[in-house]
């Protein structure tokens, strides 16, 4: 299996879960890569080669070199997913952060797995400061050498993950997995073109309204006749289920 097949296998089989194949509503443009779909931006690093075909479920992005990979995944943050962490790693008190109790779950997993994993570290500040932290750590099998970040947002859980065939291969190319990491970041609503917050008090057409939990409220001065249904509906967000909480089993 050469570098890049195993890359993507490890992520698949060994990644944050059990990724379902979302459509792709992504763009590439002066090596940036931006996902719509999974409100997610990241740089690419230079000299290396991108693709953001949908070839894997779950993989969002696939970037090249000779002697390495670097594979970027997505899922949603859900109430099984959580579940599926291991008892010890969603109750420990040691870990602190959601992140590194997640970094557990996929420790133990790849502990069974037989590889040889190092010792979770923190991820840059920067993905802090955007709300997507990360943690990540190093493993191996003897033939391939990864390391893996995980960044956890409020409902997505990414994962990026960089294999080469020699530890000196993959060191060789920590910089350039660093750079890629320090850029992942949420879109912003501008950057989504999402609709106003409820509260806010927006004009059509000369008549003034209110938006709240159910779309755009009756105006206060009335609107005008030309203005359709379609026109002055706004939905706000359904709400997110949070998926910290208690487990069946």
């Amino acid at each position: 299996m050469g570098v890049a097949t195993f890359a993507i296998a490890s992520v698949i089989a060994l990644g944050t879960g059990g990724f379902a194949l979302r459509s792709a509503n992504a763009e590439l443009e002066n090596h940036v890569f931006t996902s719509r779909a999974d409100r997610i931006r990241l740089v690419v690093p230079r000299g290396w080669r991108e693709s953001d075909a949908p070839s894997y479920p779950g993989l969002l992005l696939w970037l090249m070199r000779p002697e390495a990979t670097i594979v970027l995944t997505g899922e949603d943050f859900t109430r099984d997913l959580y579940c599926s962490w291991p008892v010890t790693c969603r109750t420990s008190h040691e870990l602190g952060t959601m992140q590194g109790k997640l970094a557990c779950a996929l420790r133990q997993k790849l502990t069974n797995e037989r590889m040889r994993v190092g010792p979770v570290q923190a991820g840059p500040k920067e993905n802090e400061d955007a709300g997507v932290p990360s943690v990540w750590f190093d493993y191996d099998d003897g033939k391939h050498f990864m390391r893996q970040a995980v960044a956890l947002g409020a409902d997505r859980v990414f994962s990026l993950v960089l294999s080469a065939s020699t530890t000196e291969a993959r060191n060789g190319q920590i910089r350039a997995f660093e750079q890629a990491l320090r850029t992942l970041r949420p879109l912003t609503a501008d950057e989504l073109g999402a609709p106003p917050a409820p509260g806010t008090t927006i004009v059509l057409d000369g008549g003034v309204a209110a938006i709240g939990d159910a779309g755009i409220s009756r105006p206060a001065t009335g609107l005008d006749a030309g203005v359709t249904a379609a026109t002055a509906s706004v939905n706000a967000p359904a709400a997110k289920i949070n998926p910290i909480g208690a487990c069946t089993k």
